[in-house]
């Protein structure tokens, strides 16, 4: 697998297209292998348009906010950083490839000892990373030239303010849950800041005494369990016995005679359900109904909160659609895939971007603005990468369906 062409497919396609601009942050992008910044496993994936579990309930974000915080810090390559929340290092390690000298904190010991082996093993120099509260930033390093936050604080810890040179610029992620803004701080004096709403984003917690606390809800709230359904237990028994009832038996065989009836009427059965199949098969490729583009290629799932328009035909490494259709609300929708969809499909694009991403709960969240005037159509440019059959769920809000789909080699 070319990681490098990836990586610059990447930069095409998830950041120039969507307007970032800068030169040495695209730069960065294209330098810094980001599939060493995943957990063992996720490569291929290292370049999706999505975050990543990076474990310690923790993850690294899209490649796209990354960028965006980036080329919102205006970073300088004389300047000095701080970054509050460490995770993998990728985001230390892009700011390292720009500024002179990066501090970094990270709450969890076994993440920051992680990413300074890392920065070691690529020969990233400039970055120092300590464990700490990085609600209450790194005062004996200040001031920075730049603070760069990724998690969400309840509101702009003050420690992280005072911490800034004038000229300074924060990005910190503000707010709780579907409520977070990114914003930009800017110390215009001794006592005076600018401040400047980037949009919605939605990131994990920043975990501190100037932020949340370790109960945060994020943290703390399990998924509901799926019902666990069964037959009332009084049937089961009155079955059996009238099953019993009506069973004839059959005379015995001779001795030494092995009786394979029963095997012989499921081979029956599976052969003749083979060749069913196969003719049905055969007939409908000879017809051009099935493949790629085909009629029969494509189902609608209808959800309670619109509609989404499924490749369930197609063939390795190609292109593929998926439009999701949200109904008229005055509230943010949100689109959700599992870890298996990823696996069968790579996300080369939205139209139109959505508006934040998140991972919660082993699934993978595309937040999109309300809408009350009308319903509102997504489409997802998809590429296939598995052959087979794959299964993988998808949900519009909180409903939740699983869909097969087959690809041809």
């Amino acid at each position: 697998m070319d990681m490098t062409r990836i990586r610059d497919r990447m930069v095409e396609h998830q950041l120039t297209r969507r307007g970032i601009g800068d030169r040495s942050v695209i730069e960065a992008m294209r330098t810094v292998p980001r599939e060493k910044f995943v957990a063992p496993g996720f490569e291929e994936y290292a370049y999706d348009d999505a975050p990543l579990s990076i474990g310690e309930g923790q993850t690294i974000s899209q490649p796209f906010i990354v960028a965006l915080m980036l080329e919102k810090a205006d970073l300088k390559a004389g300047d000095k950083v701080l970054e509050v929340g460490t995770g993998s290092g990728y985001a230390s390690a892009l700011m390292s490839r720009i500024a002179r000298q990066i501090y970094s904190i990270e709450r969890h010991e076994r993440l920051a000892l992680q990413a300074r082996e890392r920065f070691e093993t690529l020969g990233y120099h400039n970055i120092d990373v300590r464990v700490g509260d990085g609600s209450k930033g790194w005062p004996e390093a200040a001031p920075f030239d730049a603070i760069v936050v990724s998690a969400a604080a309840p509101e702009v810890p003050s420690a992280l303010k005072e911490q800034l040179d004038i000229g300074g610029r924060l990005i910190i992620p503000v707010g709780r849950s579907q409520e977070q803004r990114l914003k930009r701080v800017m110390r215009t004096g001794p006592a005076a800041f600018e401040e400047d709403d980037l949009g919605g984003v939605v990131f994990v917690p920043l975990i501190g005494e100037d932020a949340w606390t370790a109960a945060h809800p994020m943290y703390t709230a399990t998924a509901p369990s799926a019902g666990t359904f069964a037959s009332g237990p009084a049937s089961l028994p009155n079955a059996q016995e009238k099953g019993m009832e009506t069973t004839d038996k059959l005379p015995a065989l001779p001795e030494g005679v092995l009786d394979h009836t029963e095997f012989q009427q499921r081979f029956w059965a599976v052969q003749r359900l083979s060749w069913i199949m196969f003719t049905l098969l055969l007939a409908t490729c000879l017809l051009g109904l099935l493949g790629r583009g085909g009629p029969f290629s494509r189902q609608t799932l209808l959800l309670s909160d619109g509609s989404v328009d499924f490749p369930i035909i197609s063939r390795w490494n190609a292109p593929e659609d998926m439009t999701v259709n949200f109904t008229a609300s005055s509230e943010d929708r949100v689109f959700t895939v599992d870890a298996a969809f990823l696996q069968t499909f790579s996300v080369q694009g939205i139209d139109p971007p959505q508006k934040a991403t998140f991972a919660r709960e082993g699934r993978i969240g595309y937040v999109f603005p309300a809408d009350p005037t009308g319903p509102t159509q997504i489409v997802f440019r998809l590429q296939t990468q598995l052959a087979g059959a794959r299964r993988a769920s998808i949900g519009l809000g909180g409903e939740v369906r699983s869909q097969s789909t087959f690809i041809f080699p």
